[in-house]
């Protein structure tokens, strides 16, 4: 009788043995760092900021006009299209040779409604910064007043600007990424 139980014993022992604990140990850290990329792949996506608007499908200008008085050179030109809630603070402004550098001349750009009734915000390229101008619009003005069809975008410029390859380059910002260059006649 003692026989059964010992073979029983033995039975209920291997019964019990699990993997090594090197095994188990390998197991468990490879478990680990699995759900952890698949973690970091879901939240990433997640995590990243508005900016994923592209501002030359968000943006459309038409032909630029040149127009001069005294020494400054007027190049005007009209939304043709923009997306919905892009303010102009969404974008700063360059303007661009034809090698890509910086031009020299501009000063300011006055944007105004589509009525022409009222000036709605200024950027200046010295400080790369859009300005509230001291009119009594009704409405938001500025930075944060909306894009919208129609409105009237006036460059300024000391330096003629007209006929040697250059570009009007809208940045976008905030929830609005990439460039949207259009040409200086």
């Amino acid at each position: 009788m003692s026989l059964g139980r010992n073979q029983t014993r033995r039975w209920r022992q291997k019964g019990k043995r699990g993997v090594s604990p090197i095994i188990a140990t390998i197991l468990l850290v490879a478990i680990t760092v699995v759900l952890a990329a698949v973690l970091y792949i879901l939240i990433s996506g997640l995590t990243k900021g508005p900016g994923s608007t592209p501002l030359g499908t968000a943006l459309a200008l038409g032909t630029i006009n040149e127009a001069n008085a005294g020494s400054n050179y007027y190049y005007n030109t009209t939304v043709q299209t923009a997306s919905g809630g892009m303010t102009w603070g969404n974008m700063i402004f360059q303007v661009q040779t034809s090698t890509g550098s910086g031009a020299t001349g501009p000063t300011t750009i006055t944007v105004t409604n589509a009525l022409g009734s009222c000036n709605l915000a200024t950027y200046t390229f010295s400080t790369a910064a859009w300005t509230t101008p001291a009119t009594h619009c009704t409405g938001t003005t500025g930075s944060a007043a909306l894009v919208s069809n129609g409105a009237s975008v006036e460059l300024v410029s000391t330096a003629s600007l007209t006929g040697a390859g250059y570009s009007l380059i809208a940045v976008g910002q905030g929830s609005f990424s990439g460039t949207a260059a259009f040409s200086i006649p």
